[in-house]
């Protein structure tokens, strides 16, 4: 994979690429969860995948455990990226951290993504709803957190030193989902469609449904046949959806003068 920065990794450069897709992983994974996807969204985008300080190639750092240690420094990487209309996709806890960069970028850079994609994550302006596990002794933590969501795999589990890379990073991704705090912004000035598992336990369709109030362009809601961790087991149909959304959407830069 070839790298921009330190946390963006672009596994096939398309210059003649037409928009850039950035993707942002869920709780506890790093840029691997989109594997594929920059073969199977086509020549017409350029898929930039995130990577958090503490996750794969970049194991040997420490985790963020807020936004705002997190976003300084990907926004900066992000930055020469830009140059062509973009699009965010974000996952569960990827979702929060991409909306909180188009917003940054809008505030700071005057610039925003020509479309946004959720995936199984409740609206920012919406309280968390369910019980703090960040502080839980290790095998509570890990027993609701595979209740809540099967996203461990049983190596994880059952392996001690597999748990001892996994727990520090896994406790300050929802040390991020659960101290996150939503300031009131306008409405970004660009379409977002919202994707939900059907068998999400977490993730109810109002929760998906109130991040139209997030954006002045369209929106969209989109269930899946699949559980938290859809992106896996819906892949072409996400993937489909995703595709034919960045054709319509992809024609411009949009920046924060339309807001004037």
């Amino acid at each position: 994979m070839g790298l921009s920065g330190q946390s963006i990794l672009v596994p096939n450069r398309r210059r003649d690429a037409s928009r850039r897709l950035f993707c942002f992983p869920h709780a506890g994974v790093g840029p691997s969860v989109f594997r594929g996807w920059a073969d199977d969204l086509g020549a017409d985008t350029e898929v930039c995948l995130i990577q958090p300080p503490g996750k794969e190639g970049r194991h040997r750092e420490a985790p963020c455990s807020s936004l705002e240690t997190l976003l300084p420094a990907l926004i900066e990487h992000m930055l020469p990226l830009l140059d062509r209309p973009f699009a965010f996709y974000g996952h569960s806890l990827g979702a929060k951290v991409g909306f909180e960069c188009a917003v940054r970028l809008r505030r700071i850079h005057h610039v925003e993504p020509t479309h946004i994609f959720v995936g199984a994550s409740p609206a920012p302006q919406l309280p968390w709803r369910h019980s703090p596990l960040r502080l839980l002794p290790v095998e509570e933590f890990l027993s609701e957190v595979e209740k809540r969501y099967g996203a461990l795999p049983p190596e994880v589990i059952s392996d001690a030193e597999m748990r001892a890379l996994v727990l520090p990073i896994l406790r300050a991704d929802f040390a991020i989902i659960e101290t996150y705090k939503y300031s009131p912004e306008p409405p970004l000035n660009c379409g977002l469609t919202a994707f939900g598992g059907l068998q999400d336990p977490t993730v109810k369709r109002p929760e998906l449904e109130a991040w139209r109030e997030q954006v002045t362009g369209r929106f969209r809601l989109q269930m899946l046949d699949g559980n938290h961790l859809f992106l896996k087991s819906c892949r072409a149909e996400l993937l489909e959806s995703i595709a034919g959304e960045l054709n319509a959407c992809c024609e411009g830069p949009r920046t924060s003068s339309a807001f004037r």
